[in-house]
């Protein structure tokens, strides 16, 4: 058995950059991305920009899940938005240049997960925010180490410059979280109505199964959901 690497249960779809080209070309991203140094700091300048393209409101009518209607939407006025069409505009904007970018929905609240080439793991990025999470050491901090931090009352920080009003209440978000599995809803769009069934929540216990709805898909191995 030490020689076999866990199968995970799970698999996780992406749009693709050539599916994604209109966004990019539409709004520029290789040139907000221009100059970064390395997979992190393209991806912050990422994240900035999409906090930098409206000021949070209330998404009614709520926008489908398309980065160029929603800013076209928001832009004209029709619509606003929070923290789940941040989301949506960075996590593709990410996948328009080649990034793995999946939504994690938290205690409500909604954030992203980013692959980043060179580092080889997944980072957590809070868009509505302005931020991203690390260790003591300044290592940027995926959703699940971050839930394991806050259950444990190990040390998590935001990055500078953030916008989160109270750190300590806001950490407690990640107490619950669900990886999505259906991440291109570009070339395969979803009904509204079915984004539950393409969640996988993480439970550090089988028993506590209220933390997840009736039906919902669930595991207790973070190799399902970060593989190696």
């Amino acid at each position: 058995p030490n020689l076999v690497r866990p199968t995970p249960r799970f698999r996780f779809t992406f749009d693709s950059p050539e599916t994604l080209a209109d966004l990019r070309a539409q709004e520029g991203l290789g040139n907000v991305a221009a100059g970064a140094t390395n997979d992190l700091d393209r991806t912050v300048r990422l994240m900035r920009w999409t906090r930098q393209q409206w000021k949070p409101g209330v998404p009614n009518p709520y926008p489908p899940l398309d980065a160029r209607i929603i800013l076209r939407d928001i832009r004209r006025g029709f619509t606003s938005g929070f923290c789940a069409q941040y989301n949506y505009v960075l996590a593709q904007a990410l996948q328009s240049l080649g990034v793995p970018a999946r939504y994690v929905s938290l205690v409500e609240h909604e954030v992203i997960e980013a692959r980043l080439p060179d580092m080889g793991r997944w980072m957590c990025l809070d868009p509505l925010y302005d931020a991203f999470y690390t260790d003591e050491t300044g290592r940027p901090l995926s959703v699940l180490e971050i839930h394991q931090r806050v259950l444990g009352g190990g040390a998590v920080k935001a990055s500078e410059g953030h916008r989160i009003p109270d750190m300590k209440a806001h950490v407690q978000a990640f107490r619950s979280f669900a990886v999505w599995l259906k991440n291109d809803h570009i070339s395969s769009p979803l009904n509204f109505t079915d984004l539950e069934r393409y969640k996988v929540y993480f439970l550090d216990d089988p028993a506590p199964a209220a933390r997840a709805p009736a039906g919902a898909l669930t595991t207790t191995r973070p190799e399902d959901l970060y593989p190696g």
